[in-house]
């Protein structure tokens, strides 16, 4: 007689892989923190550098040709996303992110990832904080349940610098080219898209809401 073990489920693979500089990337924050509420999954967020020519204390925008993308770039946040649209205040500088990649993996070493990604964009887009800065970073750290003083220590010192150059890589080498590009299972998306369209997604590859699993 012989038994047949069953291979373990794999997890279902969430990634987006962002800059916490991107609008786009910010809209899709409660978007993928809605997927990982409503379905059995850990979504990863990881770096994609948008602008490394940035200096670390950031750069001003081009005042002209800056205004007229911001003015585009409201009228297509009001129409595909006007619930976020009041919340939004645009930086008046191009923030500097390589700082906030390194405490992204700070955050990931203690599990609180996750939260952390999301008390960054909620300063740097929502509150008009600066991401170049430790002191930024130490707030979205006391947030998310991490040590502040820690991080500081983390951050002076540059433990995570060659850690989160190297994802920075790995984007790069896998094709990253849109932010936010999203992985959900099998599926790649490049670019923004509706919740719709993520559900859908999730349902064709066989996941069902925690609800309806309970039920």
């Amino acid at each position: 007689m012989t038994t047949e073990h069953a291979e373990p489920k794999k997890p279902f693979r969430v990634a987006v892989f962002a800059d916490f500089v991107c609008p786009y990337s910010f809209l899709a924050v409660e978007q993928i923190d809605r997927l990982a509420r409503e379905y059995d999954v850990e979504p990863m967020w990881r770096p994609h550098w948008l602008h490394p020519e940035t200096p670390p204390a950031g750069s001003p925008r081009d005042t002209v040709d800056a205004a007229a993308r911001r003015e585009r770039l409201e009228a297509w946040i009001k129409e595909m996303a006007p619930e976020q649209f009041p919340r939004i205040r645009f930086p008046e500088k191009r923030h500097h992110s390589l700082l906030a990649f390194e405490a992204l993996e700070f955050a990931c070493d203690c599990g609180l990832d996750f939260a952390f990604k999301t008390a960054v964009y909620d300063l740097m887009w929502t509150e008009g904080a600066d991401i170049g800065e430790v002191e930024t970073l130490m707030a979205a750290a006391e947030r998310a349940g991490l040590d502040p003083a820690e991080m500081q220590i983390a951050l002076h010192e540059r433990l995570y610098a060659e850690r989160a150059l190297a994802a920075v890589n790995q984007a790069r080498e896998i094709g990253i080219m849109n932010t936010p590009t999203i992985f959900l299972g099998r599926t790649r998306i490049n670019g923004w898209t509706y919740y719709e369209v993520m559900q859908s997604v999730m349902e064709q590859q066989g996941m069902r809401p925690r609800e309806a699993l309970a039920s």
